[in-house]
Order: structure tokens, then sequence, then C-alpha cells
């Protein structure tokens, strides 16, 4: 008897109805997942996608390490925001959370990489446009998510 309640119980918690993600939410999940996997590949070999001056990253120990934990600390975040991409980002706590991590460090990169090229004088990415328009558009479609889902 007390296994069959249990069995019950968990039956009808599981199929409570739970919000659905939209589409445009889980292919912002899916294509972050993807692209940054590939930056993982682009940042550990220092690829002339992103870095067309390949002397300074040839002769900086330094830069290469560090891009190198760039795409460490990258790639777990889209990997995680891909396995947590059920939870529905304005109706669950969970997708809350990540929606807005997610948003924040879009954001994030739009204003580094635009304070790098126009404020600091520092290293400008080769397509840089493409790179800010993406994370600006993956930054507005969490915000979306998180305000009008």
């Amino acid at each position: 008897m007390r296994g069959q309640m249990l069995i019950y119980s968990f039956e009808k918690a599981s199929s409570s109805a739970s919000p659905v993600q939209p589409k445009l939410i889980r292919l912002l999940y899916d294509s972050a997942c993807v692209i940054l996997t590939a930056d993982l590949f682009i940042f550990y070999t220092g690829s002339r996608l992103l870095f067309p001056e390949q002397e300074e990253i040839r002769s900086s120990a330094a830069l290469r390490f560090f891009l190198r934990c760039a795409a460490n600390t990258s790639f777990p975040f889209a990997l995680c925001s891909w396995l947590l991409r059920d939870y529905h980002i304005r109706h669950t706590h969970v997708g809350r959370v990540v929606g807005s991590c997610f948003a924040l460090s879009h954001a994030a990169s739009v204003a580094l990489y635009s304070w790098s090229r126009w404020v600091g004088g520092e290293y400008q990415l080769a397509n840089f446009w493409g790179i800010v328009g993406l994370h600006g558009t993956w930054a507005g479609i969490a915000l979306w998510g998180l305000l009008s889902a």
C-alpha cells in the first residue's frame, strides 16, 4: 500500500503541467551552446577567425594562457544554460536565474568588446560587429524572455 501511494504521488507530481519554454528561448540556449563550444576550439588554438594578428598570440605565453582560461570558464556556463533549458525562463525560479545570468553575461560581453575598441584603445577582435551583434541579440532575447515570455 505504501509503495503504491509513493508511485501515485510521484506520477501526480510529474504529470502536473509545467509551463512550456518559448521556442525562441530554446533556440537561444541551443545556439549559444553550439557557438560557445566552437569558441572553445578557437580560444584554445588562437585561431585566425577571431585573432588575425597571430604574432601577438605566438609571442605571449601569458596571452595564450588567459585565452584558454576564458574558454575554460565560458564553456561550462553555456553547457549549464543548455542543460537547464527546460526550466521556463519567466515562470520558474531556476529559469529566471539562468536567464538573468545569461542576459548579464552577454550584455557584459558587449560592454567589454565596445569599451576595448572605442574607449580603451585596446585589442580589437576581428569581425567586431558580428560578435557584438550576436551577444547583443542573445542578451536582448534573454531580457525579452525574462520580461514577457
